[in-house]
């Protein structure tokens, strides 16, 4: 089996004197990347063994890119951290993949405070050195990358794809997503994460891919007035700014073949609001990072006789295995709630240095994703929550996500998140937490009076109005940070 890297490689040969990459207000053509690529890799090997760890700790530049594939052509582990993380975050990530090289940025450069002495080297140095290594292109079976994600103890995972898992999560995206050499796709997301895979599928397609810093809607926006954009992919929050963002006349609600939506659930509402701007040109998907966000996808287009608003994740990708199963293991029947299993030649190997956790978390190679969900009808799966996040109040089980969706659905709200508080009465209390469009206040009273007929003892004991909810690094609203709140407040 050819690597991805390969394959990219012999792409930038083919498309020569295409655009590759717009990113900084430069123009970047196939050519140039693929000498780019191969100088770079060059200039790696003489610092790094193959199967070593390269942590990147990059925004969306051409550096961050450049170095990532140059990584992968030397055989070399890539890293690639979030910078809106910690420094104390990173400090562990670093700590748990023990990288022999670290490459930074001015601006993150700080991030590095608690890290220790590692070794370490700006991305632009780096990449302007010079280099005779003997760069060794690697097997499919070879580690390619670790990619941390939080577990609910705080302590991140790494998780480890082969250039092999790799192959397949770009087979699923080019066969399944509607993704051509003639597209433009847009980023505005941290390429450290989700958006690396919608990059790297473009490219290998020879398409063209405009890069703006992350959580840049109005750049983006400001691009696609007078460029043509096909395709954008962001989590839920991003969508709600690019759609109220847009003027009626913008030419991104023509242009967009599609708009992909991950991450984190889309409420019915913002849903409703979206189809107002791109009818139903609107891709959500459901992956985790543990199968690199190639588990399922629902697209709008296809699905024109469907409920939206009924949770509603789509049906599997082509190389995907999806099943529910029930706590003991065993697949359940259609309709019955169980936990959302994976299982494909993209998931995972393992997560880096943990045995245990990487057992704990396959069955029958199978991959536990601990979200909640069924199969509606042969193929088609809904989500209803996460395992961890079910509410259990007054002897009944409540799933956030259904909240959620009430709540998103009444005048002026934007953003939602429900969780369960501790309480000596019900056990634990329904909790909202909310902000609105223009930062108006919501009478308290009134909100629990309206959802009440709607929700009923699924109603919110307590709501809290904020500006803005607190988000992740990777965009998501961040629950966590919601209880660290509460918790203070107390």
């Amino acid at each position: 089996m050819m690597t991805p890297i390969s394959h990219l490689l012999d792409n930038c040969r083919k498309y020569a004197g295409r655009t590759a990459l717009f990113i900084d207000g430069q123009t970047i053509s196939y050519a140039e990347l693929h000498d780019a690529v191969d100088a770079q890799s060059k200039r790696l090997a003489a610092e790094v063994k193959p199967g070593e760890r390269l942590a990147l700790l990059c925004s969306n530049t051409l550096e961050f890119i450049t170095l990532s594939l140059a990584a992968e052509a030397a055989g070399i582990i890539r890293v690639p951290l979030n910078i809106k993380c910690t420094a104390a975050e990173v400090a562990v990530m670093l700590a748990d993949c023990a990288p022999a090289l670290v490459v930074y940025e001015e601006k993150t450069h700080g991030l590095l405070a608690n890290a220790g002495s590692l070794r370490a080297v700006s991305a632009q140095s780096l990449c302007q050195g010079s280099g005779a290594g003997l760069a060794t292109l690697p097997q499919a079976n070879d580690r390619c990358s670790i990619t941390y994600t939080s577990g609910s103890t705080g302590k991140p995972k790494g998780v480890v794809l082969t250039h092999g898992n790799w192959h397949y999560v770009f087979a699923n995206m080019l066969i399944d997503r509607d993704i051509s050499e003639s597209d433009t796709l847009a980023f505005i997301g941290p390429l450290t994460h989700a958006g690396w895979s919608y990059l790297y599928a473009g490219l290998l397609r020879g398409a063209r891919a405009a890069i703006f810093p992350a959580g840049d809607v109005e750049a983006m926006l400001a691009y696609a007035a007078t460029e043509e954009v096909t395709i954008t992919t962001c989590v839920p929050t991003t969508l709600s700014r690019i759609v109220a963002l847009m003027d009626e006349t913008h030419p991104l609600r023509t242009s967009l073949k599609w708009i992909g939506v991950g991450g984190a659930p889309t409420s019915p509402a913002l849903l409703k609001r979206a189809m107002s701007a791109f009818g139903r040109r609107i891709v959500l998907n459901f992956g985790q990072t543990e199968a690199m966000m190639t588990c399922c996808f629902y697209d709008l287009r296809r699905e024109s006789d469907r409920d939206d608003a009924a949770g509603f994740i789509g049906r599997s990708y082509v190389y995907t295995d999806m099943v529910i199963m029930s706590p003991e293991g065993q697949p359940l029947p259609q309709g019955e709630i169980g936990e959302i299993c994976v299982r494909g030649p993209h998931t995972m190997l393992e997560y880096w240095g943990q045995p245990q956790l990487t057992a704990d978390a396959q069955r029958d190679g199978y991959v536990l994703t601990g979200d909640l969900g069924a199969e509606a009808e042969p193929g088609l799966f809904r989500i209803v929550g996460r395992a961890k996040e079910v509410i259990i109040t007054g002897g009944f089980n409540v799933y956030p996500i259904e909240v959620e969706a009430a709540v998103a659905a009444l005048d002026d709200i934007d953003e939602v998140s429900v969780i369960g508080l501790a309480c000596e009465e019900w056990g634990e209390k329904i909790t909202c937490f909310f902000s609105t469009h223009d930062g108006s206040l919501r009478d308290v009273d009134g909100l629990r009076a309206v959802l009440k007929p709607i929700l009923g003892i699924k109603t919110p004991k307590e709501f809290y109005q904020l500006p803005a909810l607190p988000k992740a690094p990777t965009g998501k609203i961040d629950k966590k940070a919601l209880r660290k709140w509460m918790e203070e407040k107390q």
